[in-house]
């Protein structure tokens, strides 16, 4: 069987037989920020601030489509790893209701709170319309993009990531040619932009559905057979709320971060915009090795291999830091090519912000890689409320204070963000890691979890 040849890989097999289509599928996901960036930055500096400004409010909402991942890859995997594909599918099943349920609510929130949003985050005058009118268009993606993070975590979790990249190959292309349609040839600028990412990843929506009903693989969905059931949904709320629950606590800090940056100036924040773009390039391989590696461990569970698991974090941190240490020496030697690629009328002022943050951004990878990967381990275990713990460390603890502190008590500036982005990520890793020797992790949270709620069911039979 497929997964019987995927448990005989050794795990640096298994890494790169997950990361490599995975880290495909990260790079034509970056497109979509990136050819945002491109045709929005042909706008002016403006509006290229105006989307970034917002863009950690979409992280907010990202933030629980990567818990559903999570929730996913630990529920899926794991039955994937005991040989339960029947039960593997009815959790994929209940996972799509959930998908489409909350997308559908989070859109109807964001539609209704949008100005209210922007006059909490301290608005620029010059960006409010443009950011505006970018959440108004991008609320709409919301549905599309649980059900693409669920789909993506379905086929990993079965070992299949290359399935998930075909279809975003599709969705990424749709982006590119509609971009130009609907920012200049309809006239739309950055609402233009939103609702191309919309309509992408609409477009791809009924294959999706329909892949996941007629696939020949043993994770199939079927919304006749498998209904909704309680417990399924609690062993998913079980996983997802503090996977979803820390991430979004980060996103928010970052919103807050935002407005520290902004007070410096509009261009400041359409500097911090353009270098996230380039520094993140840095972090596919990262997000690719870590995913695979959430996929490995909630297996090695399933089938009892802690010593496999182990092995699988060591492997996974040395070649996730070699890729995030290389490839951040290389945004750095070409930044400032790179600025004016995404902004052509860049001026001194965005090139010499956007220039020291990657720099530091890219000094400050090197821990976030470390903390990545060990989040990666936990989320695979099914150990969510370590990461709940770690994204509420990161910034509300560690970093949002340092930025109070380095702008009351010194002269630094800006500045003082980036170094306090370092120190965080620096305590964050040693909680992290202390986490990780404790050894709890290794029993699974996503086993004894179902294993109290059969006892419960036998008890009231």
């Amino acid at each position: 069987m497929k997964q019987r040849s995927f448990h005989e890989r050794s795990v640096i097999q298994a890494l790169f037989h997950l990361a490599l289509p995975l880290f495909f599928l990260n790079l034509v996901n970056s497109l979509y920020n990136i050819v945002d960036t491109f045709w929005v930055g042909q706008l002016g500096e403006l509006q290229v601030g105006a989307v970034s400004l917002v863009g950690p409010v979409l992280w907010c909402v990202q933030s629980l489509a990567s818990g559903l991942s999570a929730a996913a890859v630990a529920l899926i995997g794991t039955r994937v790893g005991e040989q339960k594909p029947q039960e593997a599918s009815r959790f994929a099943t209940t996972l799509l209701y959930v998908a489409g349920l909350l997308g559908i609510s989070l859109s109807v929130i964001t539609l209704l709170g949008t100005e209210s949003i922007l006059h909490w985050i301290a608005t620029p005058a010059e960006l409010f319309d443009g950011s505006k009118f970018y959440l108004y268009g991008i609320a709409f993606d919301y549905i599309g993009l649980l059900i693409l993070n669920v789909y993506m975590a379905i086929c990993q979790s079965e070992g299949n990531s290359r399935l998930g990249v075909r279809v975003n190959v599709m969705a990424s292309i749709a982006n590119l040619l509609l971009d130009p349609l609907f920012i200049f040839v309809f006239h739309m600028d950055v609402f233009g932009a939103a609702i191309a990412t919309v309509f992408s990843k609409w477009l791809v929506i009924p294959l999706i559905v329909y892949q996941l009903i007629h696939t020949e693989g043993d994770i199939h969905i079927q919304f006749h057979s498998f209904r909704f059931h309680k417990q399924d949904l609690k062993l998913i709320l079980h996983v997802c709320i503090p996977a979803s629950g820390g991430q979004f606590l980060e996103s928010l800090g970052f919103v807050l971060m935002n407005t520290y940056i902004v007070s410096y100036g509009a261009i400041a924040m359409s500097a911090y915009g353009v270098g996230n773009k380039i520094i993140n390039l840095s972090g596919i391989p990262l997000e690719s090795f870590t995913a695979a590696a959430s996929t490995i461990v909630a297996h090695g569970l399933g089938s009892n291999q802690t010593e496999r698991c182990k092995e699988c974090f060591r492997k996974t941190w040395f070649l996730a830091e070699a890729f995030t240490v290389s490839l951040g020496f290389i945004a750095i030697l070409f930044a400032r090519s790179l600025i004016y690629l995404f902004v052509p009328d860049a001026g001194n002022e965005l090139v010499a912000f956007a220039q020291e943050f990657v720099v530091y951004a890219a000094i400050s990878g090197v821990f976030m890689c470390w903390y990545t990967v060990l989040c990666g381990i936990f989320n695979g275990a099914g150990h969510t409320k370590y990461t709940f713990i770690l994204g509420l460390l990161r910034l509300w603890i560690f970093r949002i204070p340092l930025i109070l502190i380095f702008q009351q008590y010194s002269d630094w500036g800006i500045t003082g963000i980036w170094i306090a982005m370092i120190l965080s990520n620096i305590m964050e890793c040693i909680v992290a890691q202390w986490l990780y020797f404790h050894g709890s992790w290794l029993n699974s949270t996503i086993l004894s979890a179902q294993e109290n709620i059969a006892d419960k069911q036998k008890i009231l039979q």
